[in-house]
C-alpha cells in the first residue's frame, strides 16, 4: 500500500510530493506543524489541535489554505486510505518558495500526512521513565514552530542517559519538555505550568479530566526546586499520552515508583481513549482551553 499525503490541494503518494529548494521551510526553518494521534479511526481532539495550528500560523504570518471543516475531511480521508494499526496525523505549513530566499511571497506549502507509529513500551507506563534537564527557552514559546535544533542536537545525550525526554528549565523555572508538557504531584495535588497559547492539547485534556474526577490541580507554575521534593511526576503529549516519570537527572522522584495519582490518571485517560468517538470532545468536563 502506497503511503499517501494531502499536498497543496491534492492527495498523492508521499514520494511524489516535493518542495522547492527555495522553500522557506527548507531554507530558513520558517514553518509550523501539528501532530495528533488517531484514536478509534478518528483524529484525536482535532478541533483543539486545529485552533492551535491556526494560531501558530497566524503568529508567523502564514495563511492556512484549508478551513477546519476541510481539514477534518482531509484527515478522515487519509485515515480511511491507510490500514495502520496505530498512526498519527502530521500537518506542516511552511512559508513556501521565495525568490530571494528570505521574504515570503504568499504561496505557502501545506501538507497533511499519516504516519504509522509504534506505541511506547508498556513497561515505560508501568515502571516509569527518566527525564534530563537542559537550560533553554525556545525563541517563540507561544508558537508551535518546526524549530527542533536543540532537541536534535541533544539526542546523543538523551540516548546515553536513557531518558525519555529533555526538560527545559530557565531562570529557575520548569518550562516544558522538548515534545511534551510536564506535571508533578505534591500532597495529592497535580501541579503544572500555566496555560498558554501553545499549551499541549493532551495537557489541557488531562487538566480537565483530573478536575472532573475531583483531583486538585494547580496551574501556577513549577520551579526547579519542586523537582526534588515532589511525590510523583509525569509527561503528557499527543504521541506519548501520559508517561510516568520516576527519575530526573540523577535523583529519584518520590520513592522511584509510579504513584497513585498518576496511576489513577492513566486509568481515567485510558477509559476516555477507549470510548473516544466523533462526539467525545463535547462531553468533556470544563471549557476548552485553546483559543
Amino acid at each position: 500500500m502506497a503511503e499517501l499525503c494531502y499536498f497543496n490541494g491534492t492527495v498523492m503518494p508521499i514520494d511524489d510530493a516535493h518542495i522547492s529548494p527555495r522553500d522557506l521551510g527548507f531554507l530558513r526553518g520558517y514553518a509550523v506543524y501539528d501532530v495528533m494521534p488517531v484514536v478509534n479511526g478518528e483524529p484525536f481532539l482535532l478541533d483543539e489541535h486545529w485552533k492551535r495550528f491556526e494560531r501558530s500560523a497566524n503568529d508567523l504570518g502564514l495563511r492556512v489554505p484549508v478551513s477546519a471543516e476541510e481539514a477534518k475531511e482531509i484527515a478522515r480521508d487519509l485515515i480511511r486510505r491507510h490500514e495502520y494499526e496505530t498512526m498519527i496525523l502530521r500537518t506542516v505549513l511552511s512559508g513556501g518558495p521565495s525568490g530571494n530566499g528570505f521574504l515570503p511571497e504568499g504561496d505557502e506549502t501545506f501538507c497533511m500526512m499519516v504516519e504509522e507509529t509504534a506505541p511506547l513500551p508498556r513497561e515505560l507506563y508501568e515502571k516509569g521513565g527518566k527525564v534530563i534537564t537542559l537550560g533553554y527557552r525556545r525563541t517563540l514559546p507561544s508558537s508551535r514552530t518546526a524549530d527542533f535544533i536543540v532537541p536534535l542536537k541533544e539526542r546523543e545525550r538523551k540516548l546515553a542517559e536513557n531518558a525519555v525526554e529533555i526538560l527545559y528549565v530557565h531562570g529557575g523555572k520548569v518550562l516544558e519538555a522538548s515534545t511534551s508538557n510536564f506535571f508533578i504531584v505534591k500532597d495529592g495535588e497535580i501541579r503544572t505550568t500555566g496555560h498558554g497559547p501553545r499549551s499541549g492539547i493532551t495537557r489541557n485534556l488531562i487538566v480537565r479530566l483530573a478536575k472532573g474526577a475531583g483531583i486538585p490541580v494547580s496551574e501556577h507554575g513549577l520551579f526547579e526546586g519542586d523537582l526534588r521534593f515532589c511525590d510523583e511526576a509525569f509527561l503528557t503529549a499527543s504521541n506519548k499520552l501520559i508517561v510516568p516519570i520516576v527519575q530526573v537527572n540523577g535523583f529519584l522522584v518520590g520513592n522511584g515508583e509510579v504513584g497513585p495519582v498518576t496511576r489513577r490518571l492513566l486509568s481515567i485517560f485510558e477509559g476516555f481513549v477507549k470510548s473516544y468517538g466523533p462526539d467525545s470532545d463535547k462531553r468533556l468536563p470544563g471549557e476548552s482551553r485553546v483559543s
